[in-house]
């Protein structure tokens, strides 16, 4: 591990507190604006077409100017996108501005996996990095939206320039030359991967379902804002704790088709106001994703040499889930009056359940050679 791992932790802790805010800051500020539903739903998604290139882009850029210059011009390309906001009012502008912020986060991701492979952490640590920052995020979200949102924007954008300046501190030996980059990434076998990929879809899905659709649930129908904290809050945490035990956790336990099975209970979000109710259904949500999620990376991370372009694949498919999920969602509201979180997470479910299958059949064929 490198001597420098705390500034890498602290660049992986507050791109995902800032990814964790933005999106609920987003949705409230578009709402607000006298944005649809619908078109909320498509800034979320289409926006996140564009985290596909810049993820995929990320893995070049990592042979070739190294792991420090691409997180300091990614943190660079957040506050633009972040303090972009400040000037944005109807849709186009909005959806320009969110995706300039998630181009960002697309070449950071990539880089900051790569980065934390090659320096040998484990699955489990670098999972537990970018989700506690994301749980900071979800605690105060609620309490940040009471704030103005253009006053929100100028403090992320901000505090994405002082981890600009911090990420100088990383250290520009863990990284790659361009002939370890080529050697055993044709993208053609890594795509027949499947599992991780159909993982991250599923993953992505159901965070995206959550984070786009129940601040809007809260808003339609009245409710506290401490609603959205709640949700945000107990789903990270239940997914924080999964990460953290991942590697510890009984393999019956982790079973991805039980973790598969239990994104339907997203839809039983919108069916209560109970608090406690609430919490449950949130943890059993995070739970969910923790496992898909960490068994999807396990599989990545094992790749060893090839790891940066099979990391911007891992990015580039969570990027995809987040661009399709929102609007297919939105768009069942509108035509099928279903309630697009339940929707969401059947979503989640189809997708996660092929790749289970396979995954099964690969272990029980390497078991049996």
């Amino acid at each position: 591990m490198p001597r420098d791992f705390g500034v890498a932790y602290v660049s992986s802790f507050v791109a995902s507190f800032l990814q964790s805010v933005f999106i609920p800051t987003l949705v409230v500020y578009a709402y607000l604006s006298s944005l649809r539903e619908l078109e909320i739903s498509l800034i979320t998604g289409f926006a996140s077409l564009v985290y596909i290139p810049g993820a995929l882009a990320s893995a070049g850029l990592y042979s070739r100017i190294g792991a420090r210059r691409i997180i300091v011009l990614a943190f660079g390309i957040l506050a633009a996108g972040l303090a972009a906001h400040l000037f944005s009012h109807d849709f186009y502008s909005i959806l320009l501005a969110a995706s300039i912020v998630l181009l960002s986060l697309g070449v950071f991701w990539p880089a900051l996996e790569t980065y934390m492979s090659h320096s040998g952490t484990s699955v489990s640590l670098f999972s537990f990095s970018w989700s506690s920052g994301s749980l900071l995020g979800a605690f105060l979200t609620s309490t940040l939206l009471r704030f103005d949102a253009r006053l929100l924007f100028a403090s992320y954008a901000l505090l994405s320039v002082i981890q600009a300046l911090l990420a100088l501190k990383l250290n520009e030996k863990v990284s790659v030359n361009e002939s370890e980059v080529k050697h055993d990434n044709n993208i053609f076998s890594l795509l027949l991967l499947v599992t991780p990929w159909l993982y991250c879809l599923a993953y992505a899905s159901s965070a995206s379902g959550v984070f786009t659709f129940y601040p809007l649930f809260v808003e339609r129908n009245g409710l506290s804002k401490d609603y959205i904290s709640l949700v945000n809050f107990s789903m990270l945490l239940s997914r924080t704790i999964t990460f953290f035990f991942y590697e510890r956790i009984p393999v019956l336990v982790r079973d991805p088709l039980l973790a598969s099975a239990l994104f339907l209970v997203g839809g039983f979000l919108t069916k209560t106001q109970q608090p406690l109710l609430v919490v449950l259904t949130s943890m059993l949500i995070g739970y969910a994703q923790g496992v898909i999620y960490a068994t999807a990376l396990e599989q990545v991370f094992k790749r060893g040499q090839g790891v940066e372009r099979a990391t911007s694949l891992f990015e580039s498919f969570i990027g995809l889930g987040y661009a399709i999920a929102p609007p297919i969602s939105g768009l069942s509201h509108v035509l099928l009056h279903a309630e697009p979180i339940s929707f969401s997470s059947m979503l989640s479910l189809l997708m996660a359940l092929p790749g289970t299958i396979i995954y099964r059949r690969r272990k029980i064929k390497n078991a049996s050679s």
